[in-house]
């Protein structure tokens, strides 16, 4: 939930856009969705849950949701590069190569979210054991 304050053309962005760090979310297109739409609804400060005022929230916004674009182009860009199928552990090691392994559990969870919103656009699907593929594109 965030409200608009008309007076300051500000929003209380609650848990959906930090002051630092990162959003928790259950579902990645109901997520972005709700950042499209807070995006629209001012141009001045956010007033976050947590952490410091942001001062322009409409840019941190759109940095949210750029960031978000970019993960997911980066774990469909690793589906491809490896050529089969592969879990999301397997993606995370492509894709998050700089982070230490005790964060690998952690950071599945998060590709896990970006592999539902793909496959619910249906650009992949989910094979058994767990694992995800490119989606098949039938040719006319």
């Amino acid at each position: 939930m965030a409200f608009v304050l008309e007076e300051e053309n500000a929003m209380f962005t609650g848990d959906n856009v930090l002051g630092h760090g990162t959003a928790v979310f259950e579902d990645l297109a109901v997520y972005l969705d709700s950042l499209s739409r807070m995006r629209e609804q001012f141009h001045g400060r956010a007033y976050p849950g947590h952490g410091a005022v942001i001062e322009d929230g409409r840019t941190r916004i759109e940095e949210y949701i750029a960031h978000r674009k970019q993960r997911e182009e980066e774990i469909l860009q690793a589906l491809r590069d490896i050529g089969k199928e592969a879990t999301s552990l397997e993606l995370v090691k492509a894709v998050y190569k700089d982070v230490p392994s005790n964060l690998h559990v952690p950071a599945a969870n998060g590709v896990v979210q970006v592999l539902r919103k793909l496959e619910g656009e249906g650009k992949v699907a989910q094979c058994q054991h767990e694992s995800w593929q490119i989606a098949d594109k039938a040719t006319l």
